[in-house]
């Protein structure tokens, strides 16, 4: 993801040490009421990180494997190295290959 920039400003902070996060930048990073935000102290700077939650069913895509194995994909299939198959049995079998 490209570094987005907005212009700085300055929040207070209020009543049960609330912040607010002004609108030019929930807009830019699409953060709405409920999304979870990761918050961290680094190098005495707050770092607040938008965390975009995913269902359990779906986290074996986002492992470092499998992505790696998406991009090797994405790779052949820009160079031309993939083939074709005429129906399911012959797919299967070249899987076995």
């Amino acid at each position: 993801m490209p570094d987005l920039q907005a212009s700085p400003h300055k929040v207070f902070v209020q009543k049960r040490n609330l912040i607010n996060i002004p609108r030019d930048i929930r807009e830019t990073l699409n953060i709405n009421e409920g999304d979870v935000l990761d918050i961290r102290l680094i190098d005495n700077k707050i770092v607040i990180e938008p965390m975009k939650l995913i269902p359990s069913s779906q986290a074996y895509f986002w492992t470092k494997k499998t992505q790696k194995d998406m991009i090797e994909a994405q790779k052949d299939v820009e160079s031309g190295n993939t083939r074709e198959f005429q129906d399911i049995e012959e797919f299967l079998k070249g899987v076995e290959q």
